[in-house]
Order: structure tokens, then C-alpha cells, then sequence
């Protein structure tokens, strides 16, 4: 049986493989695609493990689990291709996890927002032409799906936000729209959904049932990052409190506030530990510590952006699956010796790359 992977063109300098390129290519056994699940997973930037998941998940999955790990993304503004910073993103995931089914969920139920200033119609070309080499590149395990993304919430508690047509008055239309969808995509399918703005460092199998605390705010969770078993109590539960919450003018209305909320709730306690099982009704929920998805946390987003990195940036990264890169969408520019166009140009070269071809990333 062969197993489908992705392998990067590489050199050896000095008894350390440096990855260039990717190409798609198959391994023929479990343990050679274990192989290179690892060697894919070498950083030269991050201190600590290439992967942060019990070696007996990975050495034990394609025995275990028939279906392969599902992790998905969101994208509301109809816009057709992707930015290359949200591409970044997706590159980064599928290097970083080529045993993952991956797909971009894009919206597609009005008429594409178009660019009317020659500028923006010549950024359109080029994020277009980053987008279709990335399906292309990673064909195998990430796909693009256009759809009119509300019709996720049919069948959902979430559905009566649409009947009454209290999201049609969302003062934050695309965030409600994200918040609310990838809450029902979770219950109904199950797996991982990531914001279009977090950068992928390690493997993320052995995420389940879990959310994400910050050390900004005591006791609060972020929803950037979500991974649950379909149909999980706490989703059926979440969904029918953000009915409840949600207000169209507050932006975290159906986002981190209530999430917070709601496991407070369900769970019946005000204090968060990180790293424990919580069992809850039933059902269990893990909170992850804040460096494994928020370790430069929404206050110290500016460290993302410094023209020179610091490395103690990257110390902080040392047991984190991955970083949610705070305002990726609004900046202007990121320098290229900055914190993120430094991980940038490790974790998705090829994005990176065609992007600086082009101008900046």
C-alpha cells in the first residue's frame, strides 16, 4: 500500500538538510513515511522538538485511523485567490503536516469583491498567481472549496442566526460569519480549524477536543485555533450560547468572548488550568497552555514586525505547534529579517519567495 506524502528538493551542507522546494511524490511504507513526517518537520530557526506529539501517535496513526486528519480554513470576503500572507499559512500547514487532508473554504455566494485601482488589480495578479502554485504544489492533501459558507449552519442551532436574519445586521459581517461557521463545520465534520493568519511549525495530529488559552487576559481562550471530535457535547452546547450572545454591533460576540463563556458554563468553574483534561457533562475538553498557539500574544504583536528578530522570539516558540501572527492582515509590510519574515521563509519558502519576486511579502 502506498501512502501519499510530499518530499523536499534538499541539499546537505555540513550533515544538515536544508529544504528548498517541495515536489508530490508517495512513500511505500508506514515507516518511510514516518520518515518523512520528521524530516519535514526540521526547523533551523525553532529550539526544541520538531514535533510536539507523542511519538506513539505518529508511529501508530495509519494503523489506527483509517481517515486522515482534517484540518480546514475559512476564507469570508469573497475575494477569489488568496493574499500571499494567507497563503503562507496553508503552505505552512501542509509542510508541516503532509498526512492532513487540508481545505480552504472560500466564500462564493455573491459577486467577487473587484479591485478598481490598477495597484490592486495588479495585487489580485499576483495573489492569484500564488494561490493557483500552491493547489498546485500541494494538490495531493489541500483542495479549495467555493461555497456560500452559511449553509454550513443548516442543522445547527446556529441556523436560527440566519433564519431571523440577525446576521444580515452584523456591524463585523465577515467575522460573525467565520465564528459562527467554523463552530457548526466542527461539530458536523470534526478535526482542526486554524485561522488564515497562524503560521504552522509542527504537527498538529495529536490536537483534540482542545482550545487555546492567552497570558494576556487570566482565563481566557482564544478561538484562532480549534480542534474537536464531530458532534462533541461542548460544540452542541457553544453553539446554542452564541445564539443567545450574540450581539451585531460587539466584534468578539460570537469569537473569544463567548467561547470563554461558554466552557465557564459548561464546565461549571471560573478558573482555567492549562494542560489538564477537564471533564465536563460527560466529555472532556483540553485547554492548551498559551505557548501553544499564542506565545507572542495579541499585546506583543509588534514583535512580529521589528526589522531585526530577537531571539529570545524564538525561545518563546520553543513549545509552540504553531503561532497565531497577530494583525498578519494589516500590515503593510514585514521587513525580511523581521520574526515573521524570517519563519516566513522557512515555513512556506514558496510563498515567500514568489511573493518577494513581486514585491514585498
Amino acid at each position: 500500500m502506498a501512502f501519499p506524502w510530499h518530499i523536499a528538493a534538499t541539499y546537505l551542507s555540513n550533515n544538515n538538510v536544508i529544504i528548498l522546494t517541495s515536489r508530490v511524490n508517495r512513500c511505500e511504507s508506514e515507516t518511510q513515511c514516518l520518515n518523512v513526517v520528521s524530516f519535514i518537520g526540521s526547523s533551523r530557526l525553532l529550539p526544541g522538538a520538531d514535533n510536539l506529539c507523542p511519538i506513539e501517535s505518529s508511529a501508530t496513526r495509519w494503523k489506527r485511523n483509517e481517515k486522515a486528519q482534517n484540518i480546514f480554513f475559512l476564507e469570508t470576503s469573497g475575494e477569489r485567490c488568496l493574499t500571499a500572507r494567507q497563503a503562507c499559512s496553508i503552505e505552512s500547514t501542509a509542510r508541516s503536516n503532509p498526512y492532513a487532508m487540508i481545505s480552504v473554504h472560500m466564500e462564493n455566494s455573491g459577486p467577487t469583491r473587484q479591485a478598481n485601482v490598477r495597484n490592486e488589480q495588479s495585487s489580485q495578479r499576483r495573489n492569484c498567481a500564488i494561490t493557483n502554485r500552491l493547489f498546485e504544489e500541494w494538490e495531493n492533501n489541500v483542495k479549495l472549496v467555493r461555497e456560500d459558507l452559511l449553509q454550513h449552519l443548516r442543522d445547527t442551532p446556529l441556523w436560527r442566526l440566519q433564519q431571523q436574519g440577525r446576521l444580515n445586521q452584523s456591524v463585523h459581517p465577515l467575522t460573525h460569519r467565520s465564528d459562527a461557521v467554523r463552530v457548526a463545520m466542527l461539530w458536523k465534520y470534526g478535526g482542526v480549524y486554524l485561522d488564515l493568519d497562524c503560521l504552522v511549525f509542527r504537527p498538529l495530529y495529536c490536537l483534540k477536543n482542545t482550545v487555546g488559552l492567552v497570558d494576556f487576559l487570566p482565563d481566557w481562550v482564544e478561538n484562532g485555533v480549534m480542534a474537536f471530535e464531530g458532534g462533541h457535547p461542548f460544540l452542541q452546547f457553544l453553539m446554542k450560547y452564541m445564539v443567545f450572545a450574540f450581539k451585531p454591533e460587539e466584534y468578539i460576540s460570537l469569537g473569544p468572548a463567548t467561547l470563554t463563556d461558554s466552557i465557564k458554563y459548561f464546565c461549571d468553574r471560573t478558573e482555567f488550568p492549562a494542560e489538564k483534561i477537564l471533564t465536563c457533562r460527560n466529555s472532556s475538553i483540553i485547554l492548551q497552555s498559551p505557548r501553544a498557539f499564542y506565545a507572542i500574544n495579541n499585546r506583543r504583536q509588534n514583535a512580529f514586525y521589528h526589522p531585526e528578530a530577537d531571539q529570545s522570539d524564538f525561545e518563546d516558540l520553543r513549545f509552540s505547534y504553531l503561532s497565531h501572527v497577530y494583525d498578519a492582515g494589516n500590515r503593510p509590510s514585514v521587513p525580511d529579517k523581521s520574526l515573521y519574515g524570517l519563519l516566513a521563509r522557512e515555513f512556506c519558502p514558496t510563498t515567500y519567495s514568489m511573493a518577494l519576486a513581486d514585491g514585498e511579502f
